[in-house]
């Protein structure tokens, strides 16, 4: 193969990485647990874009979890994110006696062309904050706290 060739082929594969390069983004999230008065577990989602963006979020999964039961409050609705922009998304607050669990899920879906409509859209990301909560625990450690993130094209 000639220098001309491989060179024409190097510059177009580089190219085409660029080009994808630049179509993707990154979206972050996090759950931050905190203890409030009358033995209430407060979960806080946020979420953070490298660029702005629109998506359908769905927050799912058993919630706070112990002897009692579990407790949740589902989601689903359209959010935006601003580019570099850390944003609470949602709140959550259940009376927890430990022992227990954690068992969010969070995926984001592309919107609907028709909000009304109930047709499944593409799954763009999904994030599971899960753990056990042990029984001498006072303090929620920061373990949900760390930022999980996905690269969306």
């Amino acid at each position: 193969m000639g220098k001309t060739i491989r060179t024409m082929l190097v510059a177009v594969t580089l190219s085409a990485w660029a080009d994808n390069r630049a179509d993707a983004m990154q979206i972050c999230s996090w759950l931050v647990e905190s203890n409030q008065p009358d033995d209430v577990r407060q979960l806080d989602l946020w979420l953070q874009s490298d660029t702005d963006v629109d998506f359908l979020i769905k927050v799912d999964g058993a919630g706070i979890v112990d002897g009692s039961g579990k407790s949740n409050s589902p989601v689903t609705a359209t959010y935006t994110l601003t580019a570099g922009k850390a944003e609470k998304a949602w709140s959550f607050g259940s009376t927890l006696e430990v022992p227990g669990a954690i068992d969010e899920t969070i995926e984001l879906h592309k919107v609907p062309a028709d909000i009304f409509s109930d047709t499944p859209t593409p799954l763009l990301a999904k994030f599971a904050f899960q753990r056990k909560i042990p029984s001498n625990e006072k303090t929620p450690p920061d373990t949900l706290a760390k930022k999980q993130c996905a690269t969306l094209k």
